[in-house]
């Protein structure tokens, strides 16, 4: 079980280990030394914005241009056979999972400190940061683990047809968005961390980003593929999903 969820934990990341190629290994490799060495050295918020707003125009739009009906997905497929292009496709869809997520947490880093904060006491928002963060990531880790990580990069979507059961179990059932909700906790987590009003507001941004993929994209999908014409969506194949 343990080594499972660290499959998970590598994967939501952007890695996927049974996948691993010596180009995905070295691009990703290549990811973390910049968000760990380079990045820090650029905390300023034109640079902050700068690089959400590239890594989010790639998450964005790789999920509207290659996962819509008639997308580039197809080309793909048409070209390489399936298994080979949702491979590839799931390499870029990786690393751009992994610049998201760290670019919204370099948008706080940035933007430290500023505004009202200092009217809260600072042991209440190191509380409420330290619960959301755990709330957050505990949910999404647990939501991609029920899922799978075939689910979590819209294999099914790429592929266009079903690819396992519908069923709602773990967080499902009892939140009906578990990732795409409470599973973003830990961005507004860190945001409230380093006191940052401009990483609250560019995780909402981000959240609502994605919300408008699921319901343009997503839940249509999942109701002509998975469910019996006049049913709602009550739950995801094997849950929902997210970056």
């Amino acid at each position: 079980m343990i080594r499972k969820i660290l499959h998970t934990l590598l994967s939501i990341s952007g890695f996927v280990p049974e996948h691993s190629n010596l180009p995905r290994t070295v691009l990703m490799l290549a990811s973390f030394l910049f968000s760990v060495y380079i990045l820090p050295q650029y905390r300023s918020l034109p640079y902050a914005l700068l690089y959400f707003t590239g890594s989010t125009v790639l998450y964005i739009g790789i999920v509207y241009t290659v996962l819509s009906p008639k997308g580039f997905r197809l080309n793909l497929i048409n070209k390489f056979g399936e298994e080979q292009a949702y491979l590839y496709y799931e390499g870029v869809l990786g690393f751009a999972f992994f610049h998201n997520g760290i670019s919204l947490s370099h948008i706080s880093q940035s933007t430290a400190n500023l505004y009202w904060w200092d009217i809260i006491p600072h042991a209440l928002l190191l509380t409420l940061s330290v619960l959301l963060f755990i709330a957050g990531f505990a949910t999404k880790i647990w939501a991609a683990y029920i899922a799978g990580i075939p689910v979590y990069y819209y294999k099914d979507m790429f592929l266009g047809r079903k690819i396992s059961n519908f069923v709602v179990k773990g967080p499902y059932r009892f939140l009906s968005n578990p990732m795409y909700g409470v599973g973003q906790l830990q961005v507004y987590a860190i945001a409230i961390y380093y006191h940052s009003v401009y990483g609250l507001l560019f995780g909402l941004l981000n959240q609502a980003l994605v919300f408008s993929y699921y319901y343009l994209l997503e839940k249509p999908f999942i109701c002509r593929t998975y469910l019996q014409p006049g049913l709602q969506v009550q739950g995801r194949l094997q849950g929902e999903r997210q970056q």
